[in-house]
């Protein structure tokens, strides 16, 4: 009984061990996934610039569809507007594992740290865009971080008002 239970636990370890090392981290930008993954984004960016819904949807997860924000025509083209082409932003790092691809970039702002972090998956042997956030961090400006608070207060008192 005790040999069997110390199979089963070898067998575990073996099993967790091989699927931590299907992990991995590229840290350049050169890497042929990178720039696989980077052109399906572009491949997207330019569909959504046209406003055609339907095709862009085809570079997205299913999951994706379910998510905001709900697009059509119009926000379609102002989302493609509002995030700048990747060659104009620092490539930092992309962590893989099997089927997911998570990518780090950051925007050239001195005055504050932006980062957009795009998440991939492989659906069906096709690589797609699972999501797309732009993340700030708190502004290290004592002025900016001020008037950055009052906008958040007058923000939430107006949400609270309606």
């Amino acid at each position: 009984m005790a040999t069997g239970l110390l199979r089963v636990l070898i067998l575990l370890l073996l099993c967790a061990e091989a699927v931590a090392g299907t992990s991995k981290q590229i840290s350049k930008r050169t890497d042929p996934l990178v720039r696989t993954l980077e052109a399906v984004y572009a491949k997207s960016m330019e569909v959504a610039l046209t406003g055609d819904v339907d095709a862009y949807w085809q570079y997205r997860t299913v999951a994706s569809k379910e998510r905001p924000p709900m697009l059509n025509r119009e926000r379609l083209q102002l989302f493609a507007q509002m995030l700048p082409p990747l060659d104009a932003l620092q490539f930092v790092r992309m962590d893989t594992s099997r089927g997911m691809a998570r990518a780090l970039y950051r925007w050239p702002r001195t005055d504050m740290a932006r980062y957009t972090v795009i998440v991939f998956r492989n659906e069906q042997g096709e690589w797609k865009i699972d999501s797309i956030v732009v993340k700030t961090d708190i502004v290290s400006n004592p002025r900016e971080a001020e008037m950055m608070e009052e906008l958040r207060r007058r923000a939430a008192a107006e949400q609270s008002s309606n």
